[in-house]
């Protein structure tokens, strides 16, 4: 469930407790399971860490992508959610915002005071 987890999402984030009875984002799945995986996954290159504040944050790489297919029977062409792009939708542009020059406060800086 781990595995299917990350590949489908590209990323986990666990929290540095092992007496925690669940993981927060995969249910059924002791928190110190999820820790030694990702623990194991890191040591061979498959996810990055990136730790902050008793958390951390693991990114897989094309590596652990490819890893992760082969070990699920799954096809190559599996992308995880982070490798996806977004779609972007831009705003029309209002016509007449052209014509509105900065004032001087505007142009001396974010309120500094005219030096």
């Amino acid at each position: 469930r781990i595995h299917e987890y990350l590949l489908k999402e590209g990323v986990v984030v666990v929290k540095k407790d092992p007496y925690l009875p669940t993981h927060q984002n995969i249910p059924d799945v002791a928190n110190l399971e999820v820790m030694m995986i990702v623990k194991t996954l890191k040591s061979k290159g498959f996810v990055e860490e990136v730790y902050c504040w008793q958390w951390g944050y693991y990114n897989l790489t094309n590596a652990g992508v490819k890893h992760l297919a082969e070990r699920l029977g799954l096809p190559s062409d599996i992308v995880p959610a982070t490798f996806k792009k977004k779609k972007v939708v831009t705003a029309a542009k209002v016509q007449g915002d052209d014509d509105e020059k900065p004032t001087q406060e505007r142009a001396a800086g974010f309120g500094r005071g005219a030096r």
